[in-house]
């Protein structure tokens, strides 16, 4: 195992219901954690409107600022924080998210379902025995619920859908009052939401069934005195529903407030999964997506990422001519090392230029014609394990911006500073594809200079003469590139 500037790493998930901080030590080939901290910020809550209300935001911001303290010392390469469906439909997200990088002293990454759901089983798999049997792990958040199967260590099956228990106890008016009409329609729009993805559950199966989040582990322990808290039976949890339908004060006694709100809610979405997908128990895990994100980070510096292995499955998916794609990788990355450019909080540059190049022609898989602007698309779109939703925008839009004209809608969506940080490996890329026109390698390749009017791509003598096609799109290129407020020369040593 690679060795790392501190044994400290951190997960922070911005989840939807609770703010959740782990903080493991790696040592040797164990993870072991040492610390962890639970907020139940519901940033859900008051989102009838599509924007986190401001008094959601302020609690959230008064915990990353409690969890800020802890993490200081540990380097910011050691500390993974993602936001999660919240985060990823609000209006105000992109506002909030500044002053929230701000309280919590690391970037944050809005990831998508999909790898919501990837995190989620990456996380339980590591904490259970690996026995070969196919499971099914269920995560009920506070705006989304996640249904995963997968064997061992690998999903095979992955949904995030839109319903959770904070968002569901607001729709249906059972935080305050909860009544047998609530419940039920809480349970009938659970029901129809889960038919969608219900045929290919069921015909894929699975052995055991975990269930994960703090709304299984709440229910887990209301039903203790009949399943010993570490299981949820059917029967149970049907018992479970009408004691809180006739008293909830009474039977969610033992609950924190907070918990209160959104637990009947919860107990209604988890009896509309046990019906649809006709099952008799759970096994409530301890581990989850901030686990997930644990494994995920320390496996990154163990050249384990899961983003080698997305590309390469778009690069077969998409038919990309592969030895093109590593030669304008190459070159690129080559120029690159030549030059300097901003900083990107939270993302390598060098390893998004490299992605970039290697899908550069994916479009080509849709048609030739404008094929950079359905590559955009495919990126911007596709569930790509690993990718947060901020650097899958940027790789797509290097893609849609690797040729022809470099107008702001190439960058759509990137913030001004993002667009300049863009520029000097866009270049490289460019220039790359540029020279690659004949699917051959170039030798001897150009080296590129760097001054504060811009840049100089420097061959050897006679190179350009020899090369009139290539010259000619080279100076186009400059033409492109100054319209775009970039000079770039052209010359020989």
């Amino acid at each position: 195992m690679q060795s790392f500037e501190s044994p400290y790493f951190a997960a922070v998930d911005l989840g939807s219901n609770s703010f959740h901080m782990i903080i493991c030590r790696v040592n040797q080939e164990t993870v072991e954690t040492v610390d962890r901290v639970k907020d139940m910020v519901q940033i859900a809550r008051g989102m009838q409107s599509g924007t986190i209300a401001p008094d959601a935001q302020e609690r959230a911001l008064q915990c990353l600022k409690r969890f800020a303290e802890r993490l200081r010392g540990i380097p910011t390469s050691q500390v993974r924080a993602v936001g999660t469906k919240s985060l990823r439909s609000a209006k105000n997200a992109r506002s909030f998210l500044r002053d929230a990088e701000q309280a919590l002293g690391h970037p944050i990454e809005i990831i998508s379902g999909f790898e919501e759901a990837r995190l989620v089983y990456k996380g339980l798999a590591h904490c259970v025995a690996n026995d070969n049997n196919r499971r099914l792990v269920i995560d009920i958040g506070g705006a989304s619920t996640e249904f995963i199967i997968g064997r061992d260590a690998e999903p095979e099956l992955m949904e995030s859908l839109n319903f959770g228990c904070v968002v569901y106890a607001e729709k249906h008016d059972l935080k305050h009052q909860v009544s047998a009409r609530g419940m039920r329609a809480a349970y009938l729009a659970a029901c129809a939401d889960i038919e969608l993805i219900l045929p290919s559950y069921l015909k894929r199966g699975w052995d055991l069934v975990y269930g994960t989040s703090g709304t299984m582990r709440a229910i887990a322990d209301l039903v203790a005195p009949t399943d010993g808290g570490a299981i949820i039976r059917a029967n149970s949890l049907r018992e479970l529903s009408a004691s809180v339908i006739e008293n909830s004060e009474r039977t969610l006694h033992p609950m924190p407030k907070l918990r209160k709100d959104v637990l009947p809610a919860g107990i209604a979405v988890l009896r509309a999964i046990f019906d649809q997908l006709k099952l008799e128990k759970i096994h409530v895990g301890d581990a989850s997506l901030k686990e997930g994100l644990i494994y995920d980070t320390v496996g990154r510096f163990n050249n384990v990422d899961a983003r080698y292995a997305a590309v390469a499955k778009l690069q077969s998916q998409y038919h990309v001519d592969l030895a093109q794609a590593e030669r304008v990788a190459r070159t690129a990355t080559t120029f690159w090392r030549q030059i300097s450019g901003p900083d990107l909080p939270g993302v390598s540059r060098t390893k998004i230029l490299t992605w970039a190049a290697q899908l550069h022609e994916i479009g080509l898989g849709v048609s030739h014609s404008g094929h950079h602007h359905h590559g955009y698309y495919v990126l911007r779109h596709s569930d790509l394990a690993g990718f947060g939703r901020y650097e899958q925008l940027i790789l797509a839009c290097l893609v849609r911006a690797h040729r022809k004209k470099l107008g702001d809608d190439r960058f759509e969506g990137l913030e001004k500073a993002v667009r300049q940080a863009l520029l000097p490996m866009l270049i490289c890329l460019r220039i790359a594809v540029i020279l690659h026109r004949r699917r051959e390698d170039v030798a001897p390749l150009p080296h590129i200079k760097q001054s504060p009017n811009g840049y100089a791509l420097v061959f050897s003598e006679g190179w350009l003469e020899a090369n009139p096609l290539t010259t000619a799109s080279l100076e186009k290129e400059v033409t492109y590139l100054h319209d775009a407020g970039v000079e770039l020369k052209i010359q020989e040593a």
